[in-house]
């Protein structure tokens, strides 16, 4: 049983070397198998939540790279399985990224992925967090609109917070500089 754990333990740092190895580069901050969403300083997660190019093409290379895909230069040469694949983590990924920074501006308490590793998430995806891309969180009882928020039908709700994802990139992209993270 040690030995099955050992060789988990050894294939997780090895997706997470090949994942973040181009993170490595690109963002300043130390990155491994045991990086979670709430690890990432805020300049990273800034340049990861307002989509783009920059931030998909990040996040299909942490994704492909972890999966042992290849880089994620390569994403055009995939076949179309397995660029859905990337894509759905990727969008996944997205989500969860909007939420931390909702979570660090004190707009919701938290979510479900925060505490789980990025390649745990990754690796993950298909068996255990598939069904996670559908969760939203609770708006914050301090966030100024949750008055609005608790008067919405219950069914509404995830789509209220998910309408001030534009909001949150605009607001953690403008508090450049100042230290969002408790």
């Amino acid at each position: 049983m040690a030995e099955v754990l050992y060789l988990e333990d050894r294939r997780r740092r090895l997706a997470a070397k090949k994942g973040f190895r181009s993170w490595r580069q690109r963002f300043s901050g130390p990155f491994d198998e045991t990086t979670r969403l709430e690890d990432l300083n805020d300049e990273t997660l800034r340049s990861l939540i307002g989509g783009g190019e920059e931030s998909e093409t990040s996040l299909y290379e942490l994704i492909m790279g972890a999966k042992g895909m290849g880089a994620g230069l390569r994403f055009h040469f995939l076949d179309g399985t397995e660029k859905i694949g990337v894509v759905d983590i990727a969008i996944f990924l997205l989500d969860q990224l909007r939420f931390e920074a909702m979570r660090r501006l004190r707009w919701i308490d938290g979510y479900p992925g925060f505490h789980i590793p990025l390649i745990e998430l990754i690796e993950g995806y298909g068996v255990r967090f598939s069904e996670a891309r559908h969760d939203t969180p609770a708006l914050s009882p301090s966030h100024p609109r949750y008055g609005e928020y608790r008067g919405a039908f219950s069914g509404d709700r995830a789509v209220f917070v998910r309408r001030l994802i534009p909001d949150v990139i605009r607001t953690f992209g403008d508090t450049e500089g100042d230290p969002v993270t408790p």
